[in-house]
């Protein structure tokens, strides 16, 4: 058995009741419990969370690490999108910019890609109705 508290508004989570500080309000949880399997609720009481609150907490743990990811990816050609958006401020001339955008397409292909492919992510994320269903979603682009 494990034992949980919360102190100066922390969770915490023992495994032997010998950490457990003196005079606070302690309940028992399962052994694999971490804090985040807990919740203070609107009385300021610790509970486990419920399967639908692991969920939501995970799907925003999903959205926010494909996010990451999928920014990582397009940061990698900004300086493409940078030098197009600068030749366009310069006033270069209408058949310059095309030959500029032909030479860049494979880039500006696959950036579109990217964004494409994460708005599928994240309707998959968003539409998941089980933390199994989550555990599974690999958040990789798959043109590597």
């Amino acid at each position: 058995m494990a034992w949980a508290w919360i102190e100066n508004g922390n969770i915490f989570v023992a495994y032997s009741e010998d950490v457990v500080p003196k005079g606070v309000a302690v309940i028992e949880v399962p052994d694999n419990a971490t804090p985040s399997d807990l919740a203070i609720d609107e009385t300021g009481q610790l509970r486990l969370k419920t399967e639908q609150e692991k969920l939501a907490d995970l799907k925003q743990e999903k959205l926010q690490q494909l996010k990451s990811y999928v920014s990582s990816l397009l940061s990698q050609t900004d300086w493409v999108i940078i030098k197009l958006q600068s030749i366009r401020e310069e006033k270069w001339p209408d058949t310059e910019i095309q030959v500029e955008m032909q030479k860049y397409q494979p880039i500006l292909d696959r950036r579109k890609a990217i964004r494409e492919w994460n708005l599928q992510m994240k309707q998959v994320i968003q539409n998941a109705t089980t933390i199994e269903e989550l555990e599974v979603i690999r958040i990789e682009f798959p043109f590597e």
